[in-house]
């Protein structure tokens, strides 16, 4: 009998709300690595997406692209789930999954509520509403961030939907409510 292979997609745990005023050129040669060696003010966060574009050269399906704040975003029906752009990252902010799981944590900042908030407009402050509405017990506070058990999520979108500070979303965007008030 053959295996059905379940098909995989990258998400990129950033959203770009930690991003600095200052842009950084995206010159050639100005990639993630030499941006975390030589200008690392660029983001706020140390845990943060760094946006020069490593993960893009390395992409083959040209599924990402850098989104308006300045991180990386992965275009599912493009992405095939390689992992060559998440060997690509210094930071280690992309990860594959199973497409099904399309609900994800998109901050990992260990820093606690108070300095998450200060550093990112967008990063998880480990409130816990995210726990507190999730059916299934999918969902843990983890290091200072949510944290989704994708075995037990039933992709119901509480989470996201719920989430004050959209750390966590939908890559299809149905349950990704949080991104029309960021900023305002």
């Amino acid at each position: 009998m053959a295996r059905v292979r379940k098909k995989k997609v990258a998400v990129v745990q950033c959203t770009g709300g930690c991003r600095r005023q200052t842009e950084i050129s995206k010159a050639a040669g100005n990639r993630c690595q030499q941006i975390l060696e030589t200008k690392a003010d660029a983001v706020s966060c140390e845990y943060g997406c760094l946006g020069g574009g490593s993960c893009i050269e390395a992409c083959r399906l040209h599924a990402i692209y850098i989104n308006a704040k300045g991180a990386a975003e992965v275009d599912p029906e493009k992405c095939a789930g390689c992992g060559l752009c998440a060997k690509a990252c210094p930071r280690s902010l992309i990860r594959i999954t199973d497409a099904e799981y399309n609900i994800y944590s998109a901050c990992v900042s260990e820093d606690a509520g108070a300095q998450t908030r200060k550093n990112c407009e967008t990063g998880c402050i480990a409130c816990g509403i995210c726990v507190r509405n999730c059916p299934m017990g999918a969902v843990s506070i983890e290091n200072n961030h949510a944290v989704i058990d994708e075995e037990k999520c039933i992709a119901c979108g509480m989470c996201a939907m719920k989430c004050p500070r959209g750390a966590i979303r939908d890559y299809n965007g149905i349950f990704t409510v949080r991104e029309a008030q960021v900023g305002s």
